[in-house]
């Protein structure tokens, strides 16, 4: 399992944006956690361009005035999310690898 946890101070720059997208794609990552988007709300367009196309699951939780906001992403074809817990500062999940076999015969 492959993520990153960063402290953006703020999602509203581009250059913020492409490094997401980048590290997404690039690192074949599993997870995002952005905090301190300061982002009351973000488009579902918006979220799939973050992934670069791949099969994510979004979660925003907004900011508390004037800081704070957190966006989770979760790549579904790697992990599922099983649990997740918003709190007003915080967001409580619980994700897990998913297991695919493959069978084969000789």
């Amino acid at each position: 399992m492959k993520g990153i946890y960063w402290n953006s101070r703020g999602l509203s720059d581009l250059a913020k944006y492409r490094y997401i997208s980048e590290a997404i794609r690039e690192q074949n990552l599993d997870f995002v956690a952005v905090m301190e988007t300061g982002k009351k709300d973000m488009s579902r367009a918006n979220l799939n361009r973050l992934s670069g196309g791949a099969d994510y699951i979004w979660h925003c939780l907004p900011p508390r005035g004037r800081s704070g906001g957190i966006l989770l992403g979760i790549n579904a074809l790697n992990l599922e999310l099983s649990l997740i817990v918003e709190g007003e500062f915080f967001l409580l999940n619980s994700i897990s690898a998913i297991k695919v076999m493959i069978l084969s015969g000789f």
